[in-house]
């Protein structure tokens, strides 16, 4: 790697540190959204004092640090690994923030903004896995999660290349990981909702 290539990936981590819903709710609101609700920076907490208007301004602001480190990785014509890399600290930054203290976002809108640009076949099949999954999920976080763990599947059956598969299981591992809790929800009311349906029988 050239100190271009590290310069960039470090630019990338603080670019990400920068959460849209922490400033905004800061300076419109006087408010931590980090004490609100699910106590993290992203746009459906922001949702929870902002309405709809702080939903799309938050998601669309941290999608932007994800695509703009591709776009800048790609203006430079850096090496593909040095990009995944890119990619890997700006979704880091995100939800470790430096200035934070290491607490910031889940780290979905992010990655939304650098797949689109890396390739829009990424958001495609994520958009078509979530489309048969919500139906029986019924919560658009989970169903996003169910999503990414399927993705690197789905590309190994379309012929990705080996770098790119690694990389995208190694960022759904870390937005799982993000996004722990939801997943420990959603689980314990489906397996609180079997018990209540085996009562019923007797």
């Amino acid at each position: 790697m050239e100190y271009v290539d590290i310069l960039i990936i470090i630019f990338s981590y603080l670019l990400g540190c920068i959460n849209t819903g922490y400033y905004y709710t800061s300076f419109f609101y006087k408010q931590d959204i980090r004490a609100v609700g699910t106590n993290v920076t992203g746009a459906m907490n922001v949702s929870r004092i902002a309405g709809k208007k702080g939903f799309v301004i938050t998601f669309l602001g941290d999608a932007l640090k994800g695509a703009l480190v591709v776009i800048i990785c790609r203006l430079l014509q850096l090496k593909d690994i040095t990009v995944m890399f890119c990619i890997l600290m700006v979704i880091l930054g995100h939800i470790f923030p430096l200035q934070l203290k290491f607490h910031g976002g889940k780290g979905l809108s992010t990655a939304v903004g650098a797949f689109l640009v890396l390739d829009p076949l990424l958001i495609i099949f994520l958009l078509i896995t979530c489309a048969a999954l919500l139906p029986f999920i019924r919560r658009y976080t989970v169903t996003s999660l169910f999503a990414l763990m399927l993705l690197p599947l789905e590309l190994f059956i379309d012929d990705y290349s080996w770098l790119t598969i690694g990389f995208i299981f190694l960022y759904m591992l870390i937005l799982v990981f993000a996004c722990r809790d939801n997943l420990k929800d959603y689980l314990q009311s489906r397996a609180y909702q079997g018990k209540g349906k085996g009562k019923d029988k007797y």
